[in-house]
C-alpha cells in the first residue's frame, strides 16, 4: 500500500522468526507500538534500527514516552562511545493519541537529510495492535 508516495509496511516483532529481514535499510520511518513490552526486547529492537538506518522514530502505544526516551538515550550513547549510527540525523517523537500518531507519521514526518519512502510498524504487541493500525491506515485511504 502507498500513502503520501510512502510504503506502508507492517512488521509483527517476534523473538521466534527473522522480523529483522523485513525492515528496510534506508531511508524509512519507524513507528514503534509498543504497551507492554521488558526493557531488554526495546533494547534490541532500537539497536537493530539504529544499524538498518532509520531516519525518523515516531512512538505510539502505551509505553510512547518510555521508548521515545530509549531511542535517544541509545543514541547520546553512541554518539559518546563512537559506536555506530548512521551519519544522519535521527528524529524522534512520540504520540499519546494513537491515530494521530500513525497520521504524522504518514503525512507529516519528515528527514532534512533524505526522503522517507516506507513507514514502517514494528508492532511489539503481539499483534493486539495490528488490526486497530491497519484499519487506522485503511481509514487515511
Amino acid at each position: 500500500m502507498i500513502l503520501n508516495s510512502r510504503e506502508i509496511v507492517f512488521v509483527e516483532y517476534s523473538t521466534e522468526r527473522n522480523w529483522y529481514n523485513e525492515i528496510p535499510s534506508k531511508n524509512w520511518l519507524c513507528v514503534f507500538v509498543s504497551d507492554d513490552r521488558d526493557r531488554n526486547y526495546l533494547d534490541e529492537v532500537i539497536a537493530k534500527i539504529l544499524v538498518k538506518e532509520v531516519l525518523y522514530v515516531c512512538a505510539i502505544g502505551n509505553q510512547c514516552e518510555t521508548v521515545h526516551d530509549l531511542v535517544d538515550e541509545e543514541i547520546v550513547y553512541r554518539e559518546v562511545e563512537k559506536l555506530y549510527l548512521p551519519k544522519h540525523e535521527i528524529m524522534t517523537t512520540w504520540h499519546h493519541d494513537f491515530e494521530e500518531g500513525i497520521w504524522f507519521s504518514i503525512f507529516a514526518a519528515n528527514s532534512d537529510d533524505a526522503e522517507i519512502e516506507k513507514v514502517v510498524f514494528i508492532d511489539m504487541t503481539r499483534g493486539d495492535r495490528l488490526s486497530q493500525i491497519k484499519n487506522i491506515v485503511k481509514n487515511f485511504i
